[in-house]
């Protein structure tokens, strides 16, 4: 039976009302998701969480469990970065429902409000620009729909249901319109005609049900099968999977295949963002193909203009009302990763392709970009930290050549040149070449203060050393390290000055919530993110205030030193922060430095879903902590974990270009580790050293597994086919003499016992960044009533 003529609709306020049946709701997944039902999240209205979903293509909706007023900006659906409509609510014979009394469960596909006698689910689809709002009741009474907030033209009443205009998509129609066929509830369309709204309402009515379970589908196999996840630990397990998901769910298609740089403010594709999460988002899921559609979406933006000061470059932003090119970052990190995806890959085409990108991108840095020293330079809001005064002064001026800059800079040339080698076309001559060895050793002359020993932040344009304590030289710890002119340097002096910079770092910038943009004790320190009696919040944005995704870097810097303690702390702190903090299973973009006045912990600030803080925390975990790194195009996957000791029986299924890696890391207790390998052969290569030589290799088959033992100093490997039988047995150490009696194993293991006596000395008591609230600073020095606005 038809239902329209039970409905009854207000043009003025765009209610909608049906006369329930009785107790409806639409029709179960014929199939089950465990996994994703497993993550579903109860929510209490004193917790009052956030919550974001996508439709994968260009819209989100944003709100919170238990919110009745619509106080967000960007609260509501959200189209192509514009707002739709800002909130909704259901009334029972003309009566407000009222969240602040539901009990709310929020999974990664839908949230559900359950009021008593009436339960709302609200959900999305994949790539189809509408809504849906299920209703379950038992009453005999009367269920409404209305929207709230300023966003809709007067509705418009007809047969289907009431049409509205976006105010800010004028253009567009929206229609809220019954569901029908059986099921109680809404859905909320838009398109460019009334026909294209017509049409799509027409395919949901029919469809929405196998749409729900393929979306559903979709997730679950995110989080089960080749992608399964036992982290050892329930809650543990949660975050990750759940981080996984939100992280997926900024996967979009909005100019072509990009990834959104947070949630509500970051509709859009920024350059650094996307090549800073790709890795965590898309690289350790083995989601391959999708990550290939992104740098081809990148590289169909790049400025290939000869004649721009820009040339080269790849998009800072890229919205769908314009492309803006300020970023000195996103390029080099395009370069990397795409280098580091063909290695994993064996993606040769996708490099061929690619080829004239990352050639245009060298040209464009090599002819704009280098000062007579063969430094990069690049304007003062031209790094990651970008904020600006009004869009003119930047609040962090790190003109013009930040070390961060030159270090990825250098390792983009480096990557390059592996992708030459790999004859894809791509021609790097002894230009290219003479740069790099020249940023090089510039690098590690001009951004060492020879005073000191501290790591320069940036040069400024009179030449002159900025030495502020910022995270940006974590990114290049490696590379002054490896530049070093060992043939006068004694190698172990500077492995311990390495050492020193990143202990010396961490303890200055790294709180038990993050790290900090800026040293508590720099005069230009900002406490606070948001402090407006004060300062502008961008005043602070990059001057103290605490950014989750530079954990990464910091937390791989010690975890490669086999420093395991803190990193732990950090990582386990992030994990509960996903779980009972904020915007569900989401890292946030920012916290406070400090805690406010009788606080123990900071306050998360910023957007409450931010690509790249959720990406590098999962990179972490699946390539620090559980060490799994893919190389040679997925036939050599090496495993150097640096998993604590106390954390037992950890499994997890890395998807390879073929098959499919199952790993068990402390099986039953701390020293035994099992891989196994499935529909594709592999080498596996495995230490637990984090920087010495205790290696052992295996040539895995399809189907064949290892597993490998501590024993003592030396690990044992025993390898076993699909049918169990012994294959064989090697332990690691066993080489070949040199010099008489002593092993080139031994001669290298008391290498490693001197550089773990030399790690523990520097690290000792190592702890976190102790926070201090120093007197006069600057940032607090004028009171502002009443506070700054926008």
């Amino acid at each position: 039976m038809r239902r329209r003529s039970l409905l009854v609709a207000t043009a003025a306020t765009g209610a909608l009302n049906l006369l329930p049946k009785g107790a409806q709701a639409t029709a179960k997944a014929a199939q089950s998701f465990p996994v994703l039902d497993s993550l579903a999240m109860a929510v209490t209205p004193k917790e009052n969480r956030q919550f974001s979903f996508t439709d994968k293509a260009s819209a989100y909706f944003y709100g919170r469990t238990h919110q009745d007023k619509p106080d967000d900006w960007f609260f509501g659906w959200n189209v192509a970065t514009k707002r739709i409509f800002q909130d909704y609510r259901l009334t029972l014979d003309g009566k407000p429902l009222l969240r602040a009394g539901a009990k709310a469960v929020v999974s990664p596909h839908a949230i559900t409000r359950d009021y008593g006698a009436v339960k709302e689910t609200l959900r999305l689809f994949d790539g189809l620009t509408a809504l849906m709002v299920d209703v379950e009741t038992t009453l005999s009474g009367q269920i409404g729909f209305e929207f709230t907030g300023d966003f809709l033209s007067v509705g418009e009443v007809r047969a289907e249901g009431v049409w509205h205009r976006p105010k800010e998509a004028p253009n567009s129609w929206l229609l809220l319109a019954p569901i029908e066929g059986g099921d109680q509830g809404y859905f909320i369309l838009l398109g460019a005609t009334k026909a294209e709204v017509r049409r799509l309402l027409s395919q949901l009515r029919r469809n929405h049900q196998s749409l729900t379970r393929a979306r559903m589908a979709r997730m679950e196999a995110l989080v089960s099968g080749s992608r399964a996840l036992d982290a050892g630990d329930p809650d543990r397990t949660k975050a990750l999977l759940w981080m996984r998901l939100t992280a997926d769910q900024l996967v979009m298609k909005q100019m072509g295949t990009g990834i959104y740089a947070g949630l509500p403010w970051f509709n859009d594709y920024w350059g650094r963002d996307t090549f800073i999460s790709i890795t965590g988002t898309l690289f350790v899921t083995g989601q391959y193909e999708v990550a290939a559609d992104v740098f081809r979406s990148f590289a169909a933006l790049q400025d290939t203009d000869p004649k721009s000061k820009t040339y080269g470059r790849i998009p800072n932003r890229a919205r769908p009302d314009g492309v803006q090119y300020n970023t000195a970052d996103g390029t080099p990190r395009f370069i990397i990763t795409l280098a580091d995806l063909v290695h994993r890959t064996g993606d040769l085409a996708l490099a061929r392709e690619l080829s004239p990108t990352v050639k245009r991108a060298i040209e464009g840095m090599l002819a704009h970009d280098l000062d007579e020293s063969g430094f990069v330079t690049h304007g003062d809001a031209d790094t990651w930290m970008d904020a600006k005064e009004k869009g003119v002064r930047a609040f962090s001026p790190r003109g013009n050549r930040a070390i961060d800059i030159q270090a990825l800079w250098i390792e983009a040339l480096e990557a390059a040149i592996g992708l030459m080698f790999l004859n894809v076309g791509l021609l790097i001559g002894r230009r290219e070449i003479d740069a790099k060895k020249v940023m090089a050793q510039s690098l590690t002359d001009h951004f060492v203060d020879k005073a000191t020993g501290k790591l320069v932040d940036h040069l400024k344009p009179d030449g002159s050393p900025d030495l502020a304590v910022r995270p940006n030289a974590f990114f290049a710890l490696d590379i002054l390290e490896k530049n070093s002119p060992r043939i006068h340097t004694d190698e172990g002096a500077v492995q311990k000055q390495k050492m020193i910079s990143a202990r010396d770092l961490w303890k200055g910038l790294v709180y038990p919530w993050g790290v900090a943009t800026l040293s508590q004790d720099d005069p230009e320190f900002h406490p606070y993110h948001e402090h407006w009696h004060y300062y502008h919040k961008d005043a602070a944005y990059h001057n103290g205030t605490v950014w989750p995704w530079l954990n990464g870097v910091a937390m791989t810097t010690l975890l490669r030193f086999g420093v395991q303690k803190e990193p732990w702390q950090l990582f386990e702190n992030m994990n509960r922060q996903a779980l009972r903090e904020g915007a569900v299973g989401s890292l946030a973009e920012c916290a406070d430095a400090l805690p406010l006045p009788g606080a123990t912990w900071a306050r998360r600030t910023g957007t409450f879903l931010q690509a790249w803080s959720n990406a590098e925390h999962l990179r972490v975990w699946h390539e620090e902590i559980l060490g799994v790194r893919i190389q040679g195009g997925g036939e050599l996957v090496e495993i150097n974990p640096q998993l604590p000791k106390s954390v037992l029986n950890v499994a997890m299924n890395t998807p390879l270009k073929k098959g499919v890696l199952k790993g068990q890391w402390h099986r039953g207790n701390a020293h035994t580790w099992v891989f196994e390998l499935q529909g594709a052969d592999a080498a596996i290569t495995f230490s637990t050293d984090a920087a010495g030589p205790n290696w052992v290799t295996w040539p895995l088959k399809a189907g064949q597994r290892v597993e490998i033992i501590e024993e003592g100093s030396r690990l044992k490997l025993t390898a076993y086919d699909r049918q169990n039988r012994v294959l064989g047995s090697k332990m690691s150490g066993l080489d070949v003499l040199v010099d008489g009696p002593t092993s080139l194993f031994e001669k290298a293991k008391k290498e490693q016992k001197a550089f773990e006596a030399l790690r523990d000395e520097v690290f000792a008591n190592l702890g976190f960044c102790e926070p201090k609230l120093a007197p006069n600073l600057k940032s607090l020095s004028v009171y502002h009533d009443p506070p700054l606005t926008y």
